[in-house]
């Protein structure tokens, strides 16, 4: 069940606070921005299309090899982890983290939200 809209940005927000996020954002699997709050000069459109193109891309390449579709990406990078979750069969929960964050915290917390605010 998806929580009620007012509702989606205040836990959003409050998983980028317990998690220490740089940025997170609820973003449709077609790439439309449902709820960013990401720094200033983001363009939100470009980043929640890429966070959808980089999910549905991995989940073409996983259908070519006759394997279920991902449920989650994490992409590492010298300073960041991006880690992408299905949010229901419409949406994605993207949070964006130093690298110095605990991988399986964040992803427990990301996981955990997807879950509070899926979408159908």
């Amino acid at each position: 069940m998806m929580a009620a809209a007012g509702n989606v940005g205040a836990v959003i927000k409050d998983l980028k606070a317990r998690i220490g996020a740089v940025a997170s954002a609820l973003v449709s699997r077609d790439g439309l921005v449902l709820y960013a709050d990401v720094p200033a000069g983001v363009y939100t459109e470009t980043f929640a299309i890429m966070c959808a193109t980089i999910l549905g891309a991995a989940a073409t390449a996983n259908t070519e090899l006759n394997r279920s579709p991902p449920e989650r990406i994490i992409i590492e990078g010298a300073d960041s982890k991006t880690v992408v979750v299905g949010s229901g069969k419409k949406a994605l929960l993207v949070a964006v983290v130093d690298q110095n964050q605990d991988t399986k915290r964040v992803l427990d917390e990301v996981v955990k939200v997807a879950e509070m605010v899926k979408t159908s």
